[in-house]
């Protein structure tokens, strides 16, 4: 049986536009005429937050970007009794953050909006056009400064999302040294990487602060959770080791019904934790 303080420990969240039937060929995307009543949903799943995104291209209308916006989302957290722990910024994903002066505001920006809400992790996926790396790390020194410095001034950890191994990642955060600065572990881009997925949880330890559950198969495709290259109960397990009591975040295929894939979800996830967790 699972131990009553392990199931404290599980809170879990989904990333914005997952509960809901996205257009053809698009994953990560904001529900702009139904984003208001994905909250209902995922309170009714039992899911503890969504994940409030940021799109890759300025959306003034997303709630995210008004002070109405920011007081709608507040009384709908609060009217279904959910948490708002975290937010992500895919702005830096099409657009490069280093030398660029316009994306480091905007970044800085949202920040604020979040800080507004009392969100705890910000999510910088830096990928494509921000993509950090080995090689260009010292260009992210002084933006990543910034803006932990802005972070940590409100109580907010900003969670670094990357395509680096765990050594190469532990090298580029002691390179930044920042307190301020922590670790998403996304297991499907991982896997997809080709990354040892339990030793980099094992390296990492403490450093990781945000957990986005997916599933990848060899294309680089995300699929159902698996059905694909992750081995789930290896991540539990890698991270009952180290004591992780942090949030899960699924950043999941939709299926051909978003809210029964929901439901698959989160029975997985609920299993393998008991299964890593429970003592």
């Amino acid at each position: 049986m699972q131990s009553v303080h392990s199931m404290e420990k599980l809170r879990l969240g989904i990333v914005q536009g997952r509960l809901i039937q996205a257009p053809a060929g698009q994953l990560q995307w904001f529900p702009q005429d139904q984003w208001e009543e994905e909250f209902s949903l995922a309170a009714a799943l039992g899911i503890d937050y969504i994940e409030l995104i940021a799109e890759r291209k300025r959306n003034p209308r997303n709630p995210l970007w008004t002070d109405e916006g920011i007081a709608q989302i507040k009384n709908l957290v609060k009217r279904n009794g959910l948490t708002l722990p975290a937010f992500c910024n895919d702005y830096v994903v099409d657009n490069p953050l280093p030398d660029n002066k316009e994306v480091l505001e905007q970044t800085l920006k949202l920040l604020e909006r979040g800080a507004l809400l009392g969100c705890e992790k910000y999510i910088l996926p830096l990928f494509e056009h921000s993509e950090l790396n080995i090689d260009n790390a010292d260009k992210y020194v002084a933006p990543l400064r910034a803006i932990a410095d802005k972070a940590a001034s409100s109580g907010i950890s900003v969670c670094l999302e990357t395509i680096l191994n765990g050594t190469e990642l532990i090298k580029v955060l002691e390179r930044i040294d920042h307190p301020a600065l922590s670790v998403v572990f996304d297991t499907g881009n991982r896997a997809a990487f080709g990354h040892d997925l339990p030793g980099d949880i094992k390296r990492l330890g403490n450093r990781i602060s945000h957990v986005h559950i997916k599933d990848k198969n060899a294309a680089n495709e995300n699929v159902i959770l698996g059905t694909g290259l992750v081995d789930f109960l290896k991540v539990f397990a890698a991270l009952a080791e180290i004591k992780y009591d942090g949030l899960y975040t699924f950043e999941t295929q939709r299926g051909k019904d978003p809210l029964r894939t929901a439901k698959y979800n989160i029975a997985l996830v609920q299993y393998f934790h008991a299964e890593a967790f429970s003592r």
